[in-house]
């Protein structure tokens, strides 16, 4: 199971996006307080750490303390989600399918290139997009 946090002063976008992508990867949400990493429940297994980034967000995914990937998308879109509910994350990208996939659940499908779009709560859907 994947535990995502994000960083010690988040604002509520990335905080909302964590809790999204906790839902969206079948995982759980913890709020990080002022705890460090090296600390449980951020210790074991793997973890998604969330934070801001200019006006995008920072994704950086550690498995057992070691950074596996560090991801910037500067374009983060939240719209409402028209459609059924589909677990998982979803991207276009070949490359970003194969940098994730061993750690999360990834598909691909016929989003544009550079972009991870999954499902959250209250009808949301989140874009993120590594190029505006």
């Amino acid at each position: 199971m994947i535990t995502v946090t994000t960083s010690r002063k988040a604002d509520p976008l990335v905080r909302r996006i964590g809790r999204d992508l906790a839902f969206a990867a079948g995982g759980r949400y913890v709020t990080r307080g002022k705890g460090g990493l090296s600390q449980p429940p951020f210790s074991d297994g793997k973890l998604l750490v969330l934070s801001r980034e200019g006006g995008g967000v920072r994704v950086q995914l550690l498995e057992s303390g070691d950074e596996a990937a560090s991801l910037v998308f500067p374009s983060v879109i939240e719209e409402p989600r028209t459609g059924p509910l589909r677990r998982g994350l979803f991207s276009g990208d070949d490359a970003l399918v194969a940098c994730l996939s061993p750690h999360l659940p990834v598909g691909r499908d016929e989003t544009p290139p550079s972009t991870l779009v999954f499902d959250g709560v209250q009808g949301r859907r989140v874009v993120l997009r590594e190029r505006p």
